[in-house]
């Protein structure tokens, strides 16, 4: 059975954090054969810094969200040995990936330019927080920090309120889709033509990229979004667009001919507003009176009745009624698997389908070059050569110090 419709494609995989993991994990949950190359002892930066401290036993949940269906290979590419181990691998790999800031992949030895004579048909991708040149190539790429470039926080909340960071992180994860997006069309393009190239990916870029519809009504009408006195969800949507408590928790309601909500609440001053420039020209005072309404009604209650009137609506989940909706559990996107030091683990399942090659869970995520031995073995390595190169510093498996 086929392991997905990458399969057979080999990746090297030298990133860190968020997006380069997420991105390279993506290849590997479609087939691909991808190696974590980390550094010798305690690995990429994930290992031990991970959101909300949150630990299973020897890996931490951040570093699990992104790094299974990999096998790890640990080397210390500031030794000549090391950068052998790793020239020999881009010499068989199909994809390179790293997202360092600029310069590092340079005093590595592992930038395009110096293994790109290695492999003609290398995919080389590179991602970066504003770009590998212009001025502000050099600074920092934090996800918080791009959402601040971005023009996006100040979109939603009430007039008056200081900007809203977004409550995930939406710049590392959009620049992953960026790049797998970007190596996949550069895997077709040398299937056409036996040509590798370069791929350069960037945060700023891609968060500019998911703005595409808010940013376009700027450039060509010159409107700027404009906060309201309620808290709609956005500054461009007609009301009643936005959050409403209910009798017993929250509800979204989509935008909609006004009237129709108007019937579902029984109510006729929003029976009244006919027309579409209604929804935007009255919002603040649409909000007011469904604000007033929605409380004497619990959620599934209204969604009931809502329902009827084929309104766009919906409850407001916190995790753990999202992991227990029946839609989620049919879509099959909560999976458990084994794992030699964590136990059974609970992780996303893969969210794209396909009809003859669907994608596997085929890894662990693994622990710190869990295969270095089998990887130096497929490329021609002695038990003799790898024990020594062990002895020296120049690789690792955190297994031997379990």
């Amino acid at each position: 059975m086929s392991k997905g419709p990458l399969e057979g494609m080999k990746v090297l995989d030298f990133s860190l954090a968020m997006a380069g993991p997420f991105a390279a994990q993506k290849l590997g949950d479609l087939g691909a054969d991808v190696i974590k190359i980390e550094p010798t002892g305690t690995g990429e930066w994930h290992r031990t810094a991970p959101a909300g401290n949150a630990w299973v036993n020897r890996l931490n949940s951040s570093f699990i969200s992104f790094n299974r269906n990999k096998k790890s290979l640990s080397v210390n590419l500031k030794t000549d040995e090391g950068k052998e181990i790793v020239y020999r691998l881009i010499q068989e790999a199909d994809v390179v990936l790293q997202n360092f800031r600029p310069g590092v992949a340079e005093r590595l030895g592992i930038d395009y330019e110096s293994v790109k004579d290695l492999n003609e048909r290398l995919i080389y991708c590179s991602i970066s927080g504003y770009g590998e040149s212009g001025p502000y190539a050099k600074r920092p790429g934090q996800d918080l920090v791009l959402q601040g470039y971005s023009g996006a926080l100040w979109n939603t909340g009430k007039k008056g309120d200081p900007p809203h960071p977004m409550a995930m992180f939406v710049c590392d994860a959009t620049a992953a889709h960026n790049a797998f997006e970007g190596i996949l069309a550069a895997l077709f393009y040398r299937e056409r033509t036996g040509k590798g190239q370069k791929v350069e990916v960037n945060m700023l870029n891609a968060i500019m990229d998911l703005q595409v519809q808010e940013l376009t009504v700027y450039l060509t009408t010159g409107i700027k979004p404009e906060r309201t006195e309620e808290p709609f969800a956005h500054t461009l949507l007609n009301a009643p667009y936005g959050i409403y408590k209910t009798k017993d928790s929250y509800i979204t309601l989509a935008i909609g001919p006004i009237h129709v909500l108007g019937e579902a609440l029984d109510n006729d001053r929003l029976r009244s507003f006919t027309k579409w420039s209604d929804g935007m020209e009255h919002r603040d005072e649409i909000y007011r009176i469904v604000s007033e309404i929605m409380p004497t009604k619990t959620t599934e209650e209204w969604i009931e009745i809502l329902d009827q009137y084929n309104y766009w609506c919906g409850p407001v989940y916190d995790y753990e009624d999202l992991v227990n909706d029946p839609q989620v559990k049919h879509n099959e996107m909560i999976i458990e698997m084994d794992h030699t030091t964590e136990g059974k683990l609970k992780l996303l399942g893969i969210p794209i389908r396909f009809s003859e090659s669907p994608g596997t869970i085929r890894l662990q995520p693994p622990l710190v070059g869990e295969h270095t031995e089998e990887i130096l073995h497929s490329i021609g390595y002695s038990e003799e050569q790898i024990t020594r190169l062990k002895e020296a510093g120049v690789v690792y498996n955190e297994l031997d110090h379990l």
